[in-house]
This record gives C-alpha cells, structure tokens and sequence, in this order.
C-alpha cells in the first residue's frame, strides 16, 4: 500500500513516524508548500517524492491512500480533490468544521467508491480502551461522562509555517472547542452509542478581541438520560488531563497517570501514561492503521467512519451555535425540528 502524507507539519512528520512501525505500507511521496518544510521532508524521505503541489501528486499518480495532514482551512478541498482522484483519505480531526462540509466529503467518497476515514487518534489511545471496557462491562448503565483538557498554552506548530496557526481563524476554524474538543466529542460518541438530543456550550476568548479563536469552552452533551461535560483550556497554567465515566453500578476515573475505579469487583488503582506529555501519539498510530485496514476491506463498513465524522461535525457545528447565543440548549444542526428546543440560524 502506498501513502502520500500531504502537509509536513508536526502531524505529518509523525504520521511518517507512524507509517515506518507498520509493515506492508510505504509513504511514497510527501506533499508540502512551504519550501523549508519541503527540505526537511526530503531529508527524512530521501528515496520518495516529494513536491510541492496536490495537483502535481495526482497527475504523477502511483499512490492509494492520501493522508491530509495540513491545518483544517485545507482538509476539506485537499480531501475532496483526492478522493475525486481516485484515493482513498485517511483525514486529521477535525475532518470537517460543519456538517455540510462532511455531507460534502462524505458524497464524494461515496460517488467514487473510496473509504474516507478520521484520524481519530484518541480513539485507539489507552484511555479509550479503559474508558470504554469500564462502560462495556463494568459500571453498568452510563449515567454521566467528564471530561477535562487543561493547557497551558495552545499546541505550537514547526517552524517554516506560522507555528501560531491554531490562534487563526482562517486556518484553524476555531479554537480548543474545534482542536481538543473533537477528540472528547468523538470519544464521547463511542462511549454512548449515539448522539445527542441537545447541546449547550459556552466559550472563552480573549477580552476585547471578538474575533479571536476560542481559549476556553465548556460544552455539555444532553443524551437525555445522560450527559458528558467537556471542560476545555488554554489558559489554565498547567498541563492536565482528566475522564471520567459513572455509571448505575460504579465509576472510573483517569487523572494523568493515574486510574482509580469502583465497580462489582471492588476499587481499583492503576498506573497509566498521560497522554500531556506527547504531542504525537506515536504508539497509538499502529492500532489506528489496523482499524483503517480492517475498515478499507470491508466496504460494508464504510459508513462507520462516515457516520462518525458527521456526527462530531453536528456536535461541534452545534456547540458554536449554542455558544453564539449564550450557552441555550440547541438542538443538533440537521435536527432543528426537535420540540421543546431552542434553535438559531447559522452564524
């Protein structure tokens, strides 16, 4: 299988990481504007191609997989224009900031018969797999989830392209609700199996600058006879992290390094990497290929992939638009006929 990385940033310099731990998969060419970028990729890729243009790639063809690792302003039209070539995309979360902008990619997948799948890292991560056997077999019925992301800063880029990009509206889309909040969005759709019924979300930004991205967000998902409380910062003073889910018969919670849990078997203590301490993740890549794979084999799933990309898309859509009128319950975009409900117009 060949993969072309487009973006050569820090999530494209560790997805090649990434690709040399898993056998059968060669990264054939690497996709880069940015001339001191295009360097360092050739230095790391010195038997590959490496260009400076999508459109160059797909003229020269010669790959199957195209994995879009540029800021999200580019996930959507570089994702679109492979899959319409004839690759199938592995794409860096957010996949798509709206809805319509999923349904878009998510057609043009269809229509080409090709797999669009998120990188949804977290998913395959440590803490998932405790998070989510403790919610399988462990502390009964889901009642509640938390979960808190504590920064002392936003994630800085490489230098050669604007290190400070997540502070841009233009390329970011938006602030730590869009970044860190995709991660515990998508988590929280696997915990609960479905999507919400409503969504209220307040965010923080920084005074006297309307137009900044968001620093802080605090965003509740109304299952109806559940909730998740995603508590999000930029500006806390430290590095933190924090998941938690309670359920009829017990609890489990992940603080850093530490796991405590209470269920039928009694309390529970275990020592656990935290994920603050590495920006890339590169141990949680391998098993996240394999469910690529495994995916990429049976077409019959394809839509798995899909529906979650739409799903976290509605989920954040809506959390802005919630924002946006301070903090009202709303329901999902593409569900605002629900009764009893706020709605609000796209902003």
């Amino acid at each position: 299988m060949k993969v072309a990385i487009v973006g050569f940033g820090t999530a494209g310099g560790a997805r090649l990481s990434g690709y040399r731990s898993v056998p059968g998969v060669e990264v054939a060419a690497i996709v880069e504007p940015a001339t001191e970028r295009r360097r360092a990729a050739a230095e790391q890729l010195p038997y590959g191609r490496v260009m400076a243009s999508l459109d160059e790639l797909l003229a020269e063809g010669g790959v199957d997989v195209v994995d879009v690792c540029t800021p999200p302003a580019y996930h959507v039209p570089v994702a679109h224009r492979a899959l319409t070539a004839g690759c199938h995309v592995i794409c860096e979360k957010p996949v798509a900031v709206s809805l319509a902008d999923a349904q878009e990619l998510i057609a043009a997948a269809r229509s080409h018969e090709r797999l669009l799948y998120p990188s949804h890292n977290y998913g395959t991560s440590p803490m998932m797999r405790l998070l989510r056997q403790a919610v399988d077999s462990g502390i009964g019925r889901l009642e509640s989830a938390r979960f808190q992301i504590l920064r002392d800063r936003h994630a800085r880029g490489v230098h050669g392209f604007r290190p400070d990009w997540r502070r841009s509206r233009e390329l970011a889309g938006g602030g730590i609700l869009l970044d860190h909040g995709t991660h515990c969005v998508y988590m929280a759709l696997r915990l609960f199996g479905e999507l919400p019924a409503k969504i209220s979300c307040t965010v923080g930004r920084p005074v006297g600058s309307p137009d900044a991205v968001d620093e802080e967000a605090a965003v509740r998902m109304d299952f109806g006879s559940a909730v998740c409380d995603i508590e999000l910062s930029w500006r806390a003073g430290l590095r933190a992290n924090h998941y938690s889910v309670t359920g009829t018969d017990g609890f489990l919670r992940i603080d850093d390094d530490r796991v405590t849990a209470e269920g039928p078997d009694g309390p529970q203590v275990l020592d656990l990497a935290s994920p603050s301490r590495d920006q890339t993740h590169l141990d949680w890549f391998p098993p996240m290929f394999a469910d690529f794979r495994q995916t990429l084999a049976d077409p019959g799933r394809w839509h798995v992939p899909a529906d979650e990309i739409a799903g976290t898309a509605r989920v954040i859509e809506t959390a802005y638009r919630s924002a946006a009128v301070g903090g009202a319950p709303l329901a999902l975009v593409g569900d605002d006929t629900r009764p009893g409900v706020h709605t609000v117009s796209p902003v």
